[in-house]
């Protein structure tokens, strides 16, 4: 009979630290936040057209999560792609939460897959360049 592994073959600690994923999540709405006031700022003083707004929320979407998957990642050292994919999915449910409440209406499947897809995309690259970028 095997004995349970308490830690992994390399001595990380193989349990998912879910304050870890909790401060990504900060550091990902501080990104959305500071992004978006940048971004609102640039289509307000400048003549870009209102067309790619879309462009520009999907791409500070996909930013803001990545760099909270690498803040993360980056902190524990280990199982970067399970803490970027907890990020991306956690994240991405807040959002359409708090946008459902200020702006209820109808959602449509292939926005909300296209977002979801993005989401765990960027979530999970980020965890895993941040345990790459790690000193544990």
């Amino acid at each position: 009979m095997r004995s349970p592994k308490r830690e992994s073959s390399n001595g990380q600690n193989p349990s998912i630290s879910f304050s870890a994923i909790y401060q990504g999540i900060l550091v990902s709405l501080v990104v959305s936040a500071v992004l978006s006031v940048l971004a609102g700022a640039i289509y307000y003083l400048t003549s870009i057209s209102e067309s790619t707004l879309p462009w520009t929320a999907s791409g500070i979407l996909c930013i803001s999560i990545f760099t909270g998957g690498v803040f993360a990642s980056q902190r524990v050292g280990a199982k970067g792609l399970y803490h970027g994919l907890g990020i991306g999915i956690l994240y991405f449910i807040l959002i359409w939460v708090v946008a459902g409440f200020f702006l209820p209406g109808h959602v449509y499947l292939a926005g909300f897959a296209t977002k979801f897809l993005l989401s765990v995309m960027a979530g999970s690259a980020g965890g895993i360049l941040g345990v790459g970028l790690s000193t544990k």
